[in-house]
């Protein structure tokens, strides 16, 4: 009966083991399991979530849903819950969170719980011949089937302390990953606005162009009536031709520009990539604070310097740990086991139990490991003072861009006047006769210059103003609250 019984085990393990083909459990990399089918189905399933175009055979495309104009604060909000980068970060804060679970968890009791219930061929029997016993006695010394339980609580004493500096370690890195989450989502929200800024821009870009498109069709005419009539030369007719295909070429461009900056501001705020997205524009000019204000925050907030700071508490702690696991590690506990066997008795055990394990490091490892955790400390300290010298150049760096932003839009908001009033001259200049195409083309080309700079300058002093926001580790929503 027992060799029955290992047979019927042995074959439920090679039917178990047996289920695989024979060539996936010879090929290295084996079949994966899925059909071409089912990793189509799956990427279709993660393009409907992630907001992407996944073509399908004889698929119907989508209506795009009506543009809705989003404002700053909209954009913001929506990159904060979609973002793929800050929902990433925010996963790997959960990890953390758990691994502090884990680390706080040497600190309390364990409890390990085992079972197995053996079949033998036969029963393990001795005989004896001792006076007033039969003789050629058997005592049986094992039965052909025995179970046996056993549970054991362990509950380590930390008295050294080394339990307790690994858990300060792990809630360092905790905090440590909560900065590289903030990190990470200014980042994404200063991409937000850059992005918000970028096609406002270039929007109003493409107005400067239409703009300068009509100039030139109504110069190019002007050249042609003239030539016909003999008043101005081929030379002149070529060259304003030449600007007015160079016009209608810019255009194309600034077509394409806006769909690059509509595409990467749907892929930062979470929205589908193709999403024909309106936006409101701004006008509000942003403050600059000063200089002294900016220093102090930044050495209060940034998330880089205060990340630094965590991983620093997390080295010495874990320099700490180390060095103290040079004492003996005590734990106590209790056990209970348990056998089907009725040769002993009893059949059940109670124990208790207090000991202690005791590294010596005759290895040198853990030296080795005490002197590259104080190496560490002193590569952060390095670091430190580096992003302290990186931060300080940047945030001066930063705030004069957003002045000079400023300054340029003071400027050409004066110039676009000048220039408007030069080429209305020059145009009437060419069309008495006493000026070029050359020269009208020079007026013209200025005036676009600081229609450009009137266009732009301001969101790009906006765009600056928030990667200044986000140098010193505020939120942006307090930096729209206060141009508002």
């Amino acid at each position: 009966m027992p060799s029955r019984r290992l047979v019927w085990v042995a074959a439920l393990l090679l039917v178990s083991t047996g289920c695989a083909s024979v060539s996936a459990f010879r090929r290295p990399e084996g079949d994966g399991g899925w059909s071409a089918s089912r990793r189509n189905a799956e990427l279709a399933q993660r393009a409907s979530t992630a907001g992407v175009t996944f073509p399908e055979p004889n698929a119907v495309p989508p209506t795009p849903p009506a543009a809705e104009a989003l404002d700053l604060p909209s954009v913001l909000a929506m990159a904060a819950h979609a973002n793929r980068h800050i929902a990433d970060a925010e996963t790997a804060l959960a990890i953390a969170g758990e691994q502090v679970k884990d680390t706080r968890g040497r600190l309390l009791p364990s409890t390990i719980g085992t079972g197995r219930y053996t079949w033998y061929s036969d029963s393990l029997s001795n005989q004896i011949n001792f006076p007033n016993v039969p003789p050629n006695t058997a005592i049986v010394l094992r039965e052909h089937d025995v179970g046996t339980i056993n549970g054991t609580l362990t509950l380590p004493v930390d008295l050294s302390g080394e339990l307790r500096q690994t858990l300060k370690a792990a809630q360092a890195g905790y905090r440590g990953e909560q900065a590289r989450l903030w990190a990470t989502t200014l980042d994404q929200e200063v991409a937000a606005v850059r992005a918000y800024f970028q096609l406002l821009e270039v929007q109003r870009l493409r107005q400067v162009t239409e703009q300068t498109l009509v100039v030139d069709r109504a110069q190019f005419d002007i050249a042609n009536s003239r030539y016909e009539n003999g008043r101005v030369t081929k030379n002149d007719l070529l060259v304003t031709q030449v600007a007015l295909r160079n016009a209608e070429q810019e255009l194309v461009r600034r077509d394409l520009a806006i769909d690059q900056a509509r595409w990467q501001l749907n892929q930062v705020i979470g929205a589908d990539v193709n999403a024909p997205t309106q936006i409101v524009d701004v006008r509000q000019r942003p403050e600059i604070p000063e200089i002294d204000d900016l220093l102090q925050d930044a050495y209060q907030h940034n998330p880089a310097l205060l990340g630094l700071l965590e991983e620093k508490q997390r080295l010495e702690a874990s320099a700490t740990a180390l060095e103290r696991s040079r004492l003996p590690r005590f734990n106590a506990g209790g056990a209970v086991d348990y056998s089907t066997s009725t040769i002993l008795q009893p059949q059940r055990l109670e124990s208790g139990f207090a000991g202690f394990s005791w590294d010596l490091g005759t290895d040198t490892r853990r030296e080795a490991q005490i002197a590259a955790a104080h190496l560490e400390l002193d590569r952060n300290r390095i670091a430190t003072e580096s992003t302290m010298r990186e931060l300080e150049a940047a945030i001066r760096s930063a705030r004069e861009v957003v002045a000079e932003r400023l300054s340029a839009l003071a400027a050409s908001e004066t110039a676009v006047t000048q220039a408007e009033e030069n080429l209305r001259i020059r145009q009437q200049q060419f069309a008495a006769g006493r000026a070029q195409s050359d020269d009208v083309l020079l007026a013209e080309a200025l005036l676009s210059q600081q229609r450009a700079v009137l266009a732009s300058a301001l969101y790009q002093a906006q765009a600056r103003r928030a990667e200044l926001q986000q140098l010193i580790g505020l939120p942006l929503e307090a930096l729209l609250a206060s141009q508002r």
